[in-house]
């Protein structure tokens, strides 16, 4: 059984929208804990503080240790998802399909990301659930509505058939997960447009990211970028069109 950690970076009515976060094995889960909270308390910082990715850009104590703290997370056994969207790209057709609104937009991340999920757990021949960060109760609310949808009836490229119940959701502030998910998707969605640090350390996260079992690629694969500059597209056949079904698009 697997757990998926999901946070949020930017808003979907920014120029770039970011979902993702950390894949953890259940029976894992004690020996993640155990390693992340001895690097923190190793580090000075208090335990009733989160370690927040925006903490490590303004304040002074997050970012003096956030290279122990990121050289810790990669060496975790934890494994990445993360779609980065460009709302404003990819003329009127792609975003009246995919970026109608800010909830679409926010649909459309969750979308790419179960369906990567789904395909994690078929490699690896088991289940798992997804835990989200939870934003206001209706968001919340309508946001558990379209994935059971989604999870009953499939994406029309996928079946979430492996993807255990609905979404679970909660404050990450309770939530160790949900606190790794934001220190993948943060400096993932800051390094498309704000390079150095956020550069460096997805560098480091990148070996983590879930990759193309049979090329070791990411592109598409644990990392969605959508819809990408024409100037980076793949070929038709890549899995960053579409993981499921080459040759279809988008997804």
């Amino acid at each position: 059984m697997y757990l998926l950690f999901l946070d949020e970076s930017g808003t979907p009515d920014d120029g770039i929208f970011a979902v993702g976060g950390v894949i953890v094995r259940a029976d894992e889960w004690n020996e993640i804990k155990q390693r992340w909270e001895t690097c923190l308390e190793d580090c000075g910082w208090p335990r009733e503080n989160e370690f927040k990715w925006s903490e490590t850009q303004r304040v002074k104590a997050a970012a003096d240790i956030a290279d122990r703290a990121y050289e810790c997370l990669t060496s975790l056994p934890v494994t990445c998802l993360v779609t980065v969207l460009y709302p404003d790209n990819g003329g009127p057709v792609v975003r009246d399909e995919f970026f109608a609104t800010p909830d679409e937009t926010y649909k459309t991340a969750l979308t790419f990301i179960a369906e990567r999920y789904q395909r994690f757990l078929a490699n690896a021949d088991s289940h798992g659930v997804i835990v989200l960060d939870s934003r206001r109760l209706e968001e919340d609310n309508h946001m558990r509505r379209y994935f059971d949808r989604i999870r009953s009836e499939g994406t029309g490229f996928a079946n979430l058939d492996r993807i255990v119940d609905g979404l679970l959701l909660g404050p990450s502030h309770f939530s160790l997960g949900l606190q790794l998910a934001d220190l993948v998707v943060g400096p993932t969605r800051t390094a498309q447009f704000k390079p150095g640090t956020a550069s460096r350390y997805l560098r480091e996260l990148k070996p983590l990211f879930w990759s193309n079992p049979n090329t070791g690629e990411i592109d598409g694969v644990g990392l969605k970028i959508f819809p990408q500059p024409a100037s980076e597209a793949k070929d038709r056949n890549s899995p960053d069109v579409r993981l499921f079904n080459p040759g279809q698009s988008p997804g």
